[in-house]
């Protein structure tokens, strides 16, 4: 546990048979998920030599109980990330968040630039998300817990048609205490401070499938062109969840990104 009740992550550390590159991508999951969802990327990375840092955010872990006093922000998710960094010797990352979780990276990348080597935005860019999924999600947090059918359509806005073994093994986040997953989720929803991304100075990437039915390729496109340092890698026949459905090609553009953006020109 740090101080201020700011609670460290739980990190699963996968270390490669044979090491091929010296920083660890840092992979950080969106809103009810977990790291399920990270395992094909994971295993292609692991495979090309990259240590890879799993990280669960607050309240994500199984049996964990956070602090009294913790208000689940983007801010202070990020804090705790950092936190978590810091205790695993504070040397820069590469950051990988997926929808969520690339708020958390872009809000930490902003407050602690000494600890992120680039940025990776999976699924995901400081634009709101389609109306229709906002006023669903804001039906749940009215009535205060997510209904079956809402875990359905997200399930399938996310990833489309799933096996039932498949959907049990994925839809594992939605078991998250309600307590966790309403603030994080209006988190999600509110996204980053309007200061944030300006206040970014590591390379940045966007990584996103054309098909993503929660932000349009457009607001991606929009997002990258607006700012210094930012590229876009637009994966064919994915959608919200191209990490999942397309990781080899995800890691061929990592790879690439990392390879050309690290270290910074002297």
């Amino acid at each position: 546990m740090a101080d201020s009740a700011v609670p460290l992550s739980y990190v699963d550390v996968r270390t490669p048979a044979k090491a091929a590159e010296d920083i660890p991508a840092v992979l950080i999951h969106g809103w009810a998920s977990g790291s399920a969802y990270w395992e094909p990327l994971a295993e292609e990375l692991l495979d090309a030599g990259r240590e890879v840092w799993i990280l669960d955010l607050p309240g994500y872990h199984p049996g964990e109980v956070l602090p009294p006093g913790f208000e689940w922000t983007l801010e202070s998710a990020a804090a705790s990330v950092a936190a978590t960094l810091n205790r695993m010797g504070g040397t820069p990352v590469h950051l990988v968040g997926h929808s969520l979780g690339g708020s958390i990276a872009l809000t930490l990348a902003a407050n602690f630039p000494q600890l992120g080597a680039t940025v990776t935005l999976v699924g995901m860019v400081p634009a709101p998300p389609n109306e229709g999924f906002r006023s669903m999600l804001q039906s749940q947090w009215d009535q205060g817990f997510l209904d079956a059918g809402t875990r359905a359509r997200c399930m399938d806005a996310w990833y489309g048609p799933l096996t039932a073994a498949e959907s049990g093994y994925l839809g594992k986040g939605f078991d998250v205490p309600f307590s966790v997953l309403g603030p994080s989720g209006k988190a999600a929803m509110t996204g980053v401070e309007s200061s944030v991304p300006g206040r970014v100075r590591a390379p940045l990437l966007v990584i996103a499938g054309t098909g993503d039915r929660v932000r349009s390729i457009e607001q991606m496109a929009a997002f990258v062109s607006a700012g210094p340092r930012r590229q876009l890698k637009a994966v064919r026949d994915a959608g919200h969840s191209v990490h999942w459905e397309q990781p080899q090609e995800c890691v061929t553009a990592l790879h690439e990104f990392w390879r050309t953006s690290w270290p910074p020109p002297a």
